[in-house]
């Protein structure tokens, strides 16, 4: 691992405390993924090959992800590891004559796997590994997967259950001369966001305990020519849950202010891998002199702007960082000590995460129009101290800008959303 800060400079502007040149290495060929922490201005590498699947250990998430980082670009020849759906229901039997399709990870949020893009559209208790039950308020799995490593070695997955607060899961190779059941608890991963498995070493903890963005690689849909649409392996920077970003363009990137509220978004590819272009005539990178990302996390605001990036050959991006003295998220009651609300846009409902620090009782929850109409009322039995989830569905809301407003002995929390 490779992090450097190669000089400090002292800017005055529009709040800014102060702008450092940051270097993250991911290594030839793009080897390894970097999880950076702002505050701090410090990293952890892992190496791509760590890895083959990861599941989601914060909240109410069922999502689980295939590890599409390994791919053709490193400096052995690797192809990628792939998951592909199938219509068998029994471990046992199933084989590679009822695969259907390849599945790849969404780029919502981290809840939005490969393993959950089998889910029918429209069905919200449909986890496309397995069907969630209201009454046991468990997700029961249904469906066999094939996972492909890098090896080009077949294994057979069964996602059994997510209960609680555990995942309970089912691999083996095509042959069935071995079955192995694995629980990943997710109280093992208190703090991060994933958990991750190899199926040559097992349930990994590979995640620093505290990060904001991560130098990888994951497959995105490309233009490939007129009315053609193909997945291409990319580089690029991810962020992690409870970090929202905002993308500016066509502005000074040292004078702009930040950027209203409502321009950030919680969708994990905001910053993602367009902020570099390659010319193929002088095979280098331009970037643009006109774009600057501001990262919100729950403490903090940051100004980024990237300048430089050196390929496969090293790996290296350069990004000046600073953090602002100002900030655009909401101001927190007493009684909340962290909150969020995901995803934002939101189509059919959100999540609003609340961390209290004190109980409360029979809070008012409300969705207001920017004129003060309050359109949607319910109620909140209870907070506990400590994280919490509150589900908001948003059926019959016409597409807009809104307040989620929660009031009670916690004191007045609001957050702005979007509904698409």
């Amino acid at each position: 691992m490779k992090q450097l800060l190669l000089l400090t400079l002292f800017i005055t502007h529009f709040g800014c405390l102060s702008a450092q040149f940051a270097q993250i290495t991911q290594g030839e060929g793009y080897g390894q993924a970097v999880f950076y922490d702002l505050a701090t201005r410090t990293g952890k590498s892992v190496d791509h090959t760590s890895w083959d699947i990861a599941f989601n250990v914060s909240g109410r998430s069922s999502g689980i992800l295939i590890n599409e980082a390994v791919a053709s670009s490193q400096t052995e020849e690797l192809r990628a590891t792939a998951v592909y759906a199938s219509t068998a229901t029994d471990f046992a039997t199933a084989d590679t004559s009822q695969i259907t399709n390849r599945l790849y990870n969404g780029e919502a949020s981290w809840d939005d796997g490969a393993f959950n893009a089998a889910a029918t559209p429209g069905d919200p208790l449909d986890q496309g590994w397995g069907a969630y039950s209201t009454e046991t308020q468990t997700v029961v799995g249904n469906r066999v997967f094939f996972v492909v490593t890098p090896d080009e070695v077949y294994h057979k997955v069964f996602v059994s259950s997510l209960a609680g607060g555990s995942y309970t899961f089912v691999h083996g190779p095509l042959d069935g001369s071995t079955t192995d059941t694995v629980t990943i608890a997710k109280n093992q991963f208190t703090g991060k966001t994933l958990a991750y498995f190899s199926f040559t070493d097992g349930v990994q903890d590979l995640e620093p305990d505290a990060w904001d963005l991560l130098f990888t690689r994951y497959v995105t849909p490309l233009a490939a020519g007129p009315g053609v649409i193909l997945d291409y392996t990319v580089t690029g920077v991810l962020q992690n849950q409870g970090t929202s970003v905002a993308r500016l363009s066509g502005v000074d990137p040292e004078t702009v202010a930040p950027p209203a509220e409502a321009t950030f978004s919680d969708t994990l590819t905001t910053i993602g891998h367009d902020w570099k272009r390659f010319i193929l005539s002088t095979r280098t990178y331009v970037f643009p002199d006109d774009l600057v990302y501001f990262v919100q996390t729950p403490d903090s605001l940051y100004r980024i702007q990237f300048i430089d990036f050196e390929g496969n050959t090293t790996g290296v991006s350069v990004f000046k960082l600073s953090a602002e003295a100002t900030t655009a998220t909401t101001n927190l009651p007493t009684g909340i000590a962290q909150s969020r609300l995901y995803p934002n846009p939101a189509s059919e409902r959100l999540t609003l995460e609340v961390t209290a620090t004190q109980a409360a009782e029979n809070l008012s929850l409300e969705v207001i129009d920017p004129t003060g109409r309050t359109l949607l009322a319910s109620r909140v039995r209870a907070l506990n101290t400590g994280p919490n989830q509150v589900e908001v569905p948003l059926a019959g809301l016409p597409p807009g800008h809104y307040f989620l407003r929660l009031s009670g002995a916690t004191g007045v929390l609001t957050h702005h959303f979007v509904k698409q």
